[in-house]
């Protein structure tokens, strides 16, 4: 079939008809303008010799001729009537004047295409890339992140001025009621070494009970009990009936007599020392779990006489 096409393309070239082509049988585009990168067709009139060749369409990649800046997508002989003409199928990939690929099978004179290109010289400079796009949610995210931290910043102040007073009070009822376990379980201690029978004498246990009674009462008052006599207990701040500075006064002065006085002291007094202390603080925790106790015991009058912890 290429042989004939051949024998058709010299009978076309040599004829005489084919010097005499008007211009209306010159190659023409559609459309009259290409683009860089737009599809074209080129529509290449035929003379009336090559009447005899049978219409064809060329589709397969591997039929096609083929040229560095510009690639041939189809290529087809159409006859209408009488005439013939051959419709070239292309993408241009380069501005300016195009040579398109010889056709072994079809010898033609070489057919040249213009291609225009969009860009004017001054704009052939690539420009600077594009700011890359953000993740879907990220504005959400970090708004969103922005905002709760602000909400959480505002609920922290108003937590730290509000609770502050709150917060203070419940860490000294904590602190007092750790102190009252401690206080109960020295007494209980306490008297199951007396009820022992042990070397040392009910005056020892006493001792040890008065020592550990004030150091009690300075930390669950925070007034420095530990160097005052039983009568300046009398001075001390009295805001309520569960630490009565009376209470407190009689109860060391009773213990100092009998440490103190020379006249002997007997185990049934040491056991009646611990009675009193222990229902010292029984009261104290009664108290303390409704709430009877003063916040503070420094703000009241007084309180300056002993020597804050």
């Amino acid at each position: 079939m290429k042989v004939i096409f051949s024998l058709f393309g010299i009978l076309f070239l040599f004829s005489p008809g084919a010097h005499a082509q008007t211009r209306t049988d010159a190659p023409y585009l559609l459309p009259q303008t290409i683009f860089v990168g737009d599809p074209g067709r080129l529509i290449v009139p035929l003379s009336p010799y090559l009447s005899g060749i049978e219409p064809f369409i060329l589709e397969a990649l591997g039929d096609l001729p083929q040229a560095p800046d510009l690639v041939i997508r189809r290529i087809e002989l159409e006859r209408r009537g009488e005439s013939s003409r051959l419709l070239i199928d292309f993408v241009p990939y380069a501005p300016g004047t195009l040579i398109l690929p010889a056709l072994d099978f079809l010898p033609l004179p070489n057919l040249e295409v213009q291609v225009s290109s969009i860009l004017t010289p001054s704009q052939m400079t690539l420009s600077e890339p594009a700011s890359p796009l953000a993740v879907p949610g990220t504005s959400f995210l970090i708004y969103g992140t922005f905002t709760l931290v602000l909400i959480l910043l505002a609920l922290g102040i108003a937590g730290s001025l509000w609770g502050r007073s709150h917060f203070r009070e419940f860490w000294e009822r904590l602190r007092r009621r750790s102190l009252l376990r401690g206080m109960t379980k020295f007494l209980r201690r306490l008297k199951q070494d007396c009820g022992l029978e042990k070397n040392e004498g009910p005056e020892y246990y006493l001792s040890l009970l008065s020592t550990e009674s004030r150091e009690f009462l300075s930390l669950f008052m925070g007034i420095n009990c530990r160097p005052l006599t039983a009568g300046e207990f009398l001075e001390l701040p009295q805001k309520n009936t569960a630490l009565d500075p009376a209470r407190l006064c009689r109860l060391f002065r009773t213990w100092d007599t009998l440490r103190f006085s020379g006249r002997g002291m007997e185990m049934a007094d040491m056991f009646q020392a611990l009675d009193e202390m222990d229902a010292l603080v029984a009261v104290l925790d009664k108290a303390q779990r409704e709430k009877f106790l003063p916040k503070s015991f420094q703000s009241a009058p007084g309180a300056a006489m002993g020597e804050a912890l």
